[in-house]
């Protein structure tokens, strides 16, 4: 650990802040300096070259939509607070490892947010928790309520105006810069159809709020690509 961040006191960004509130309730015993110094490498992760929609502001956008659904869902769980901090700890750590070439990018993130977690001393469930909820976004998929949570965030984007929807197919596109337009094109309408083939959305928000304009935005996109 470096110096300064072992020296440093308690996360002054409200987006750190989020994150260690978050360990805390998860029940993480490691000191100020470690939970800070596991935030200042997950936001590094999030920096990296080539990333140019898996970044700080999509955790902090899909942090805010899971604020909404869950307060949406309110009341769900005798053991509200646990739960809600293994989705925030999710959300912080689904994308942390993102390599467009690689097929395995969620389970990496799982194996870094478990043994992260691990390390701070978070009990062995939160751990296994917010890997499974990591995972989960891999195919959206919904088996509980908080991976439904979870994915419907994620997925948030999707239901915005076409304007805000647009940039996010064009900050996508360059994450995968290194495919040529023909097979940018096939994976995808590949992606486009298995979102379409299906309900988008889990949550009882989600279907009614955002299923409709997604639905939208994802079938005009595919339009799009098929055309001359």
């Amino acid at each position: 650990m470096s110096a300064d961040v072992a020296t440093m006191g308690a996360p002054r960004s409200p987006f750190a802040r989020v994150f260690d509130d978050a360990l805390i309730t998860a029940g993480a015993c490691g000191d100020v300096g470690e939970r800070v110094a596991a935030f200042v490498d997950l936001a590094r992760r999030y920096q990296e070259p080539g990333r140019h929609y898996h970044t700080l502001r999509h955790i902090a956008e899909t942090t805010a939509a899971l604020r909404v659904l869950i307060a949406a869902e309110r009341p769900w769980a005798d053991d509200e607070q646990e739960i809600t901090a293994a989705c925030v700890l999710a959300v912080y750590f689904h994308d942390a490892v993102l390599d467009p070439r690689m097929v395995d990018n969620e389970r990496r993130s799982a194996d870094l947010a478990a043994a992260v977690l691990a390390r701070l001393g978070c009990p062995d469930t939160v751990g296994a928790a917010v890997a499974r909820l990591v995972l989960a976004t891999a195919t959206h998929r919904s088996d509980e309520r908080d991976e439904a949570l979870v994915n419907d965030a994620d997925l948030r984007i999707l239901a915005r105006h076409s304007i805000a929807y647009d940039r996010y197919v064009r900050r996508v596109r360059r994450e995968y810069g290194w495919l040529d337009d023909e097979k940018w094109r096939e994976g995808r309408t590949r992606v486009l159809r298995g979102l379409l083939d299906g309900p988008l959305y889990a949550t009882a928000l989600g279907r009614h709020d955002w299923e409709r304009p997604a639905r939208l935005n994802l079938a005009r996109e595919l339009a799009a690509l098929s055309g001359p």
